[in-house]
């Protein structure tokens, strides 16, 4: 009976011990995202894609730490062209970001909620090109160019970019290796002297992110 009940114990050590090994507590993440300007943002640009990448840390079966970094791409509203520039700009808006977050989630189950927070560094650039010879003036603090006077179109055309440190915050849900997630991010800007006065460039955008955890 002692080497019947020894046999299934040695068994179950050998099933048990190597599956216990394979949990990693440590996870990779993947996939794309619609990403939506807000505010100030909003009124330069229009809704974006992109995709994302990142790891994640798990403490326990709720709390994890996690890393990512995301690059999207904009489009601009045509009718700002406008009120910014002298004549029309075409630009070309774009965005990268690193972040180190706090996740926490319900308890396992097939679907589980979470919530999640951190800061990261933002990366924003925008290429702007006009045509024409006659110089032109430009003013707005989310372009990143404000020339107090009419400039020559060569001093204008280009790539403007900024990096900042920012905030995030957001919500998601989980179903076995797939996961949702809307997040806000909040971004610090440089300052311009515009004829309103001081403008922050801060920048706020709302990526849905959909993915695979593996």
């Amino acid at each position: 009976m002692l080497k019947h009940a020894a046999g299934v114990c040695v068994v179950v050590l050998a099933v048990v011990v190597p599956a216990s090994a394979q949990e990693k507590p440590y996870s990779f993440v993947a996939g794309g995202a619609i990403n939506a300007p807000l505010s100030n943002s909003a009124d330069r640009f229009t809704m974006g894609f992109g995709f994302t990448g990142g790891a994640a840390w798990q403490f326990s079966s709720q709390l994890a730490l996690t890393a990512d970094y995301m690059w999207s791409t904009f489009g601009d509203q045509d009718d700002f062209s406008s009120v910014a520039a002298s004549r029309p700009v075409d630009v070309a808006p774009r965005m990268q970001f690193g972040t180190v977050n706090i996740r926490f989630q319900a308890p396992p189950g097939r679907v589980r909620l979470y919530v999640i927070a951190g800061a990261g560094i933002y990366y924003r650039s925008v290429g702007l090109s006009a045509g024409g010879t006659e110089n032109i003036s430009v003013c707005d603090p989310w372009w990143f160019v404000c020339t107090p006077e009419p400039a020559p179109v060569s001093a204008v055309n280009g790539t403007r970019s900024s990096t900042n440190p920012g905030l995030n915050a957001g919500v998601g849900l989980t179903a076995g290796r797939f996961f949702v997630e809307m997040r806000y991010h909040f971004m610090w800007g440089p300052s311009f002297t515009t004829s309103h006065g001081t403008e922050d460039a801060n920048g706020k955008y709302l990526p849905l992110t959909i993915g695979v955890r593996f």
